[in-house]
């Protein structure tokens, strides 16, 4: 699991829990980290825990349920990290 800012992850759910861990354990790979979710204040929270990690990371603030907000942010995502190669729903 170790690609050192090569290549994008995106965690959807990302603003605590199981999607927060996750997020901490890619960044801790290297991973370039996309973080979805509706919890603005949460975002931010897990954004500051992962500079750290001296990665990239972007958060979105976007309901799952809405397919066209989904596809926005994750187009988005690859704009401005590179290529999504792993999707992670929490």
């Amino acid at each position: 699991m170790d690609q050192r800012n090569k290549s994008l992850v995106v965690i959807c759910g990302a603003s605590a829990g199981d999607g927060r861990a996750t997020a901490h354990r890619f960044a801790a790979a290297g991973y370039s980290i996309g973080l979805l979710a509706r919890d603005e204040a949460g975002l931010a929270s897990t954004q500051d825990e992962l500079n750290r990690y001296d990665v990239q990371v972007l958060s979105i603030s976007v309901d799952v349920a809405d397919a066209s907000a989904v596809e926005a942010a994750a187009i988005r995502l690859e704009e401005a990290l590179g290529p999504l190669v792993i999707w992670v729903n929490s």
